[in-house]
């Protein structure tokens, strides 16, 4: 049903290297005029650099979007709110706009909570997915990530208990994991998991690290962390 109101894409841009963002991505982005991106520390805009490297955003209109880095559940949903009365100001002129997401809009990302209030809201929204910051981690790494009958869990090291979700069958990626990374090597060399543990920092920036062993990585890692502990199937 034609609504008149503009419609919101949410761009995957991928972990980090311009060429994994998927044509899709690249050619809606080409299309729309407004490209919004969340804004970190410092005012940096990772996601629109990223983009930057595959689709020309010169004299694109540029919504930077300040979203709290928070637990706090009330900030968390001001500052959500706050963004999405940005977005649909754009979406009641009629006009189409695009928000960048590292990674995968699927994927512990920005998009998604936004996303669910648009809708709520009565606004048209498409996800446009891309390649997902462990998958290029493992790329980097040269491993699978998943074997026939073993599963895959895709688990944030900062958001809950580390030696639990280590007692986990299969392959464990731990996301995000910054500030958490001296709980997480003590919680692997508990579980006798430590040498089997590798990871990648930044994966696809300028300042990408590859550990093969958490050994040569420090507990200053940064938040763009993440660890993969692979569990090998019994013959």
């Amino acid at each position: 049903m034609e609504t008149g109101k503009g419609t919101l894409y949410g761009v995957s841009v991928g972990p980090g290297d311009p060429e994994l963002m998927t044509v899709k991505a690249v050619r809606v982005l080409g299309r729309c005029r407004v490209i919004a991106a969340p804004v970190t520390a410092g005012e940096k805009t990772l996601a629109r650099d990223i983009a930057a490297g595959a689709v020309d955003l010169s004299g694109k209109e540029f919504i930077a979007l300040e979203l709290p880095m928070t637990r706090d559940r009330a900030a968390l949903a001001a500052g959500r709110r706050a963004a999405a009365a940005r977005l649909e100001a754009v979406l009641d002129t009629g006009r189409d706009a695009a928000m960048l997401n590292l990674g995968d809009v699927s994927i512990y990302s920005t998009f998604a909570g936004l996303m669910e209030l648009l809708q709520q809201d009565g606004y048209p929204v498409v996800m446009i997915p891309g390649v997902p910051s462990f998958c290029a981690a493992a790329a980097a790494l040269g491993i699978g990530l998943t074997q026939t009958n073993l599963p895959l869990h895709i688990l944030p090291a900062g958001g809950m208990p580390v030696a639990e979700a280590l007692k986990l069958s299969g392959t464990k990626v731990l996301m995000k994991t910054g500030s958490a990374m001296p709980e997480v090597r003590r919680a692997l060399r508990e579980a006798g998991l430590l040498e089997r543990a590798q990871l990648v920092r930044s994966c696809g920036l300028p300042d990408e690290k590859i550990c093969r062993s958490l050994a040569d990585a420090g507990d200053d890692s940064g938040y763009f962390t993440t660890i993969i502990v692979k569990e090998q199937e019994e013959a």
